[in-house]
């Protein structure tokens, strides 16, 4: 009997009303930019990119950089872009997402089809931020004066069957600058070989926070490297997180 006593017991305490737990509010909220630009004699961009609030409080930057231009890069690009849309929003586990585009776009592709993932999720209410990357561009992130530049080397999703994810995770702080390219920018300095070099130190020397104003005067400089002409498909976006 003592032990049907306690078991009834249990469940009374189970059935008590409990106060409900809210879901914390976001603490932050993000400024962005996009700026794109197609290769020159070029009519589609190879790049793909991704800006939007998912689910669980978080908001996402994605770039996915198609190999070569036009409408083949096209089409690989927006493959990754799409899906990764479809599974982080409902919520996916990001390393699991990430492996099920890459064995996508190899039993879609019968020819030789890569991209590049580049992801960064940040969470409103921690102002923590997650970068993903799989053959991508470094993601620049400036802090007051210093610049911290993430970066990974990995192939391409598509290039092989089991790919290696780069997972980098930081602490942001107010008004601190993300800033993520394709390598249409990136490559755009011929003298350096240190390519990440040139644009870590533009980036510290650009004195306005305006997302907008920071995405112009980078993709400026990129096409005037190549003597004012887009030599590669370019995309950039730039962010800003703010406390509410």
């Amino acid at each position: 009997m003592v032990g049907v006593s306690k078991a009834i017991s249990s469940i009374a305490n189970d059935i008590q009303p409990r106060e409900e737990i809210k879901p914390k509010e976001d603490e932050y909220i993000v400024e962005f930019a996009k700026i794109t630009k197609t290769k020159d004699n070029s009519q589609i961009s190879g790049d793909s990119s991704l800006i939007t609030k998912l689910n669980d409080g978080k908001f996402m930057l994605a770039i996915s950089d198609g190999m070569g231009s036009g409408e083949k890069a096209a089409k690989s690009s927006k493959t990754v872009i799409k899906m990764l849309e479809k599974m982080l929003t409902n919520g996916f586990d990001k390393d699991v997402s990430i492996g099920l585009i890459n064995s996508a776009v190899n039993l879609n592709s019968n020819e030789e089809t890569y991209a590049t993932i580049d992801i960064s999720v940040i969470n409103l209410k921690t102002g923590n931020i997650e970068c993903v990357k799989n053959g991508a561009c470094p993601t620049f992130i400036k802090s007051k004066n210093n610049v911290h530049v993430i970066k990974a080397i990995s192939f391409p999703a598509g290039m092989l069957d089991n790919i290696d994810l780069v997972v980098y995770d930081k602490d942001l702080e107010e008004n601190d600058i993300i800033v993520m390219c394709s390598d249409g920018i990136l490559e755009a300095n011929q003298e350096l070989e240190n390519k990440e070099l040139w644009l870590s130190d533009l980036i510290s020397k650009i004195e306005s926070d305006d997302p907008h104003k920071i995405a112009d005067i980078i993709i400026k400089e990129a096409i005037d490297l190549n003597f004012g002409k887009t030599k590669d498909d370019m995309t950039i976006i730039v962010a800003k997180i703010v406390k509410k």
